[in-house]
């Protein structure tokens, strides 16, 4: 017989919990642009709820398609072509889906040419066919927008313009710098990126609220002549766009391979058994690591076969409580408060206990008067 036991969840303890900073997921993303070479007349930025922010495999959709209430999920996807459908990954591990309807033989590594929001762009190919369009239909809603199309292989001298573009990108990034500084804004700049037709340059940076950049706008605007777009990006999209590697040795997920950002809770350390420790938990980003989830919905249903932690149980030796599991060894550490003794026992002999005494509980029922 199989005990199953209810999962006791964050919101039954009353333990201390890690700060609320390193729960969360929901990285507030503002983009703020300026047109070609307009630095007469900037808006001022928004003050109250989250802009909406550009394509561009960036997460989330913008506004108008957020109000037409669509969702991925109505759409039927029966029946659809999947073999020209092509996944793209920029600068940063920026990703971006497109449809080869030309036919090009790609392959994973291969660099092209795509449309851009305004212009074209340069990428290297991460998937094709079926799996590019799944990851789509996970990560974009197809309503959102006409999705766009690969133009073209990139030939060698587009490659030579892509290098250039990375060494003006260091240029501008010690220029923005500079421009932040004098203008003592309280920002973190990140990353810059160049579009491959130079349509538009991208400053990334981090900020802990909203910040007041109109006169950079201006002032880069007015430096480089063309479309200034500033995005401001949460911890875990800079650790992202930066990269590195985490205290297993590999190269950080979020960088290498991971696709989205899942939620992440201390439950998960817990079911775990794992100590909630803020500095351990935490990742390159300083919110909690992502791998805590890959194996949580497996402990959860193992941990059904077994007693909950301060759950008292009697033994040969007495009244004790169990405080410590091992699922990988089925073992279940029970601790006497009496003679503060231990006592490892595995998870048959506990419900061997368990079944006698509702054998026993039984009995007395039966002979009790009604």
């Amino acid at each position: 017989m199989v005990h199953e036991f209810p999962i006791q969840r964050d919101e039954e303890r009353k333990e201390k919990e890690v700060p609320l900073e390193l729960h969360k997921l929901d990285d507030a993303v503002l983009v703020y642009s300026s047109e070609e070479g307009d630095v007469s007349d900037i808006p001022d930025p928004p003050t109250t709820g989250p802009a909406s922010f550009h394509d561009d495999g960036e997460a989330g959709v913008d506004a108008a398609s957020s109000a037409s209430g669509c969702c991925h999920e109505k759409e039927s996807t029966d029946g659809a072509d999947v073999a020209p459908h092509t996944e793209v990954v920029f600068k940063g591990e920026r990703r971006g889906y497109y449809v080869n309807d030309q036919g090009l033989e790609l392959a994973e590594g291969a660099y092209v040419i795509v449309e851009a929001e305004k212009g074209i762009d340069l990428g290297m190919v991460a998937s094709v066919g079926s799996t590019a369009f799944m990851k789509s239909r996970l990560r974009l809603r197809p309503c959102a927008g006409e999705i766009r199309k690969v133009v073209r292989i990139a030939a060698d001298t587009d490659m030579k313009v892509l290098d250039f573009h990375r060494e003006q990108e260091q240029t501008a990034f010690h220029i923005c710098i500079d421009k932040i500084h004098k203008l003592d804004l309280p920002m973190k700049l990140v990353d810059v990126e160049y579009q491959f037709d130079r349509n538009r340059i991208t400053f990334y940076f981090t900020a802990d609220g909203r910040v007041d950049f109109r006169q950079l706008v201006r002032e880069l605007a007015a430096e480089y002549r063309t479309r200034i777009e500033l995005r401001q990006i949460g911890p875990r999209d800079e650790a992202k766009r930066m990269g590195g590697f985490g205290v297993c040795g590999r190269e950080l997920c979020c960088s290498s391979w991971l696709g989205m950002f899942e939620p992440i809770s201390t439950d998960m350390a817990r079911l775990q058994n794992l100590t909630i420790n803020p500095f351990k938990l935490a990742g390159q980003c300083g919110r909690l690591k992502c791998c805590l989830s890959y194996e949580a919905q497996l402990y959860e249903e193992l941990l059904k076969r077994f007693p909950p932690l301060e759950y008292g149980i009697t033994t040969k030796k007495g009244e004790g409580r169990i405080e410590k599991i091992d699922i990988f060894q089925d073992a279940i550490y029970v601790h006497y408060h009496k003679d503060n003794a231990w006592d490892r026992m595995t998870l048959d002999e506990v419900n061997a206990i368990l079944e006698q005494k509702q054998r026993d509980s039984g009995r007395k029922k039966e002979k009790s008067p009604n």
